[in-house]
């Protein structure tokens, strides 16, 4: 399911699909479960980062200043999620890896 998750980019299912493989096996994955772990994680924090450039480009543009306070809030809230998900993978290779 984590290759069909990964098609659809659904990365947050690709990701949760290989912690039950994780689960299972522990340190002992295969090389492309591990290389499927790595896609997944790569993935599912790559998106936010890149709103939160977007985010912080359009800030700098005079045009939006009025907007400033919303996009504050709109760029806290993806960094929140980009935190939790960092956080996430770090438990889930902490528990679950080493």
């Amino acid at each position: 399911l984590a290759r069909v998750a990964e098609q659809a980019e659904r990365f947050e299912d690709m990701v949760e699909f290989l912690a039950e493989v994780l689960e299972q096996k522990g340190a002992e994955v295969s090389a492309d479960e591990r290389n499927l772990l790595s896609v997944a994680f790569k993935n599912l924090i790559s998106s936010k980062r890149t709103a939160c450039r977007t985010i912080a480009a359009i800030e700098q543009n005079p045009k939006y200043s009025k907007f400033g306070d919303a996009l504050a809030v709109y760029k806290t809230t993806i960094e929140t999620g980009l935190q939790a998900d960092c956080q996430r993978v770090i438990d889930i290779i902490n528990s679950k890896v080493l």
